[in-house]
């Protein structure tokens, strides 16, 4: 699944967010992922903590890993 998102990643800059600023725009940001694909990293005193990516771009990563 890992390997899908750093694909489709490769091309984007991601938006990073801290945790309360995220809890502040999540509505935006997953308008973001879903409509425009952008990807945002989820940062906890500025460490990358996860990643919101479009659903349709998990979805074909968990499908690959269950292929293996």
């Amino acid at each position: 699944m890992y390997q899908v998102y750093r694909e489709y990643h490769a091309d984007m800059d991601a938006t990073r967010m801290g945790t309360r600023e995220l809890r502040d725009n999540l509505g935006h940001r997953i308008d973001a992922a879903h409509f425009r694909g952008e990807p945002t990293v989820i940062t906890h005193n500025g460490e990358p903590r996860a990643v919101l990516i479009p659903y349709a771009a998990w979805a074909q990563g968990d499908r690959e890993d269950k292929g293996k």
